[in-house]
């Protein structure tokens, strides 16, 4: 099964999307996406096996998490089908840029079709590698933070409700049927936080917002 069989299917696009937000066990992953847990394990054994998920074991239960930032380039044109996994740039940015820049003056001197297509071609690897570069990046930033976290947070509902704001969930409502949560329990442990100045409120169209107060 290749990589689009594996991510095309939706059911598990949306467990994706939960190992995104945290590690998750079997049962979790059912309750949270209405799925049933024989069908939940079959679709993490197809992410498993792909490698996009791994898993371990904490006391009773085991737990699955995205095991690598992967970069998926797919192009569809009227001339060109093409699926890319884009490994990691590592060299320089500014270099690459530059690289980048020195194509396209190639190209615009080129009359030869074939070598401009080929440099068009160039230009486009030098871009997906770049693009894999910063998703890679912004990995590291969140590994990061959720290190950050883990020093501020007094209990795991509190290292939830931090890294669920930080991931985007800003609404209490949000927090609470994300990670079903009482949304009372959810307004005592953000009015907490608040008091400790780790988050702060914004409002915005006579709505509240929560983000991070504190420089992670």
């Amino acid at each position: 099964m290749n990589i689009l069989e594996v991510i095309g299917n939706e059911s598990r696009r949306k467990i994706l999307e939960l190992l995104s937000k945290k590690p998750c066990y079997v049962s979790e992953i059912s309750y949270c996406l209405k799925m049933a847990p024989k069908v939940v394990l079959e679709h993490l054994e197809k992410l498993e096996r792909a490698g996009i998920v791994k898993s371990l074991e904490d006391g009773k239960r085991r737990y699955y998490y995205i095991a690598k930032n992967l970069h998926i380039d797919v192009t569809i044109s009227p001339h060109r089908f093409e699926v890319r996994i884009v490994g990691e740039h590592n060299g320089d940015p500014a270099e690459a840029l530059r690289k980048i820049e020195s194509k396209f003056e190639t190209l615009n001197e080129s009359r030869d079709f074939y070598t401009a297509l080929k440099t068009v071609e160039e230009i486009d690897s030098y871009f997906s590698a770049m693009h894999n570069f910063i998703s890679i990046k912004l990995n590291e930033l969140m590994e990061r933070m959720m290190e950050e976290v883990e020093k501020i947070a007094s209990d795991d509902f509190e290292r939830l409700v931090i890294l669920a704001i930080a991931k985007g969930l800003r609404r209490t409502t949000e927090i609470a049927e994300f990670f079903r949560i009482p949304y009372r329990e959810v307004e005592r442990i953000l009015e907490s936080l608040w008091q400790r100045g780790i988050v702060k409120r914004e409002r915005l169209n006579g709505e509240d917002f929560w983000v991070v107060g504190v420089r992670l």
